[in-house]
């Protein structure tokens, strides 16, 4: 029987046992089977999925784009050059933040503010923008210039600028709407 046992033993090229071999071969299988915890805030924002193909991807969770992200190969960077660019993200996330607006007191001293509340409104800014096409006398197609719209990037991202033809309709719209104060 201790010949049965010397069989089982591992030796090594030094001649001396290792019987620590097989129990390590069993943790370094484990291991490959356990995942590692994703240290990366994309995954946050992206459901991780492999394709048919065995390539790994990472898919947004706004909308929906697939991007690959293999560890060894792409890394996480295009899915967080995704999140700085993705609209629909920065959309849900404004939605979950409180904006702070500030109002002047009407018959209170130069500079008094009232805090309020501030939601943005797609259709206000629209109403705002035909408005200021009327009243400034400027051309419809002032919304697709470059200067507007790079205008608009910083003072509203989330403002999704209407084409030429909606600005006319509105200011149509607008027009023969009664209820408008200029």
């Amino acid at each position: 029987m201790a010949e049965n046992i010397m069989i089982d033993k591992v030796i090594g090229e030094s001649g001396a046992s290792n019987s620590n071999a097989t129990s390590q071969s069993q943790s370094v299988q484990s291991k490959a089977k356990k995942q590692r915890k994703k240290r990366s805030v994309a995954w946050e924002y992206f459901d991780q999925i492999i394709d048919p193909e065995g390539n790994q991807k990472g898919v947004c969770k706004h909308c929906k784009r697939e991007y690959f992200a293999d560890s060894k190969d792409n890394a996480t960077k295009s899915l967080l050059t995704h999140m700085a660019k993705c609209l629909k993200m920065l959309l849900d996330v404004a939605k979950s933040q409180s904006k702070l607006g500030f109002n002047p007191i009407p018959g209170g001293n130069k500079g008094d503010v009232a805090v309020v509340p501030w939601k943005f409104d797609q259709e206000q800014c629209r109403k705002a923008l035909c408005c200021m096409v009327i009243v400034d006398e400027l051309p419809f197609s002032f919304v697709e210039k470059e200067g507007f719209m790079n205008f608009m990037k910083v003072a509203q991202p989330f403002f999704r600028i209407p084409s030429r033809r909606t600005v006319t309709r509105d200011c149509f719209d607008l027009f023969n709407d009664k209820n408008v104060s200029w």
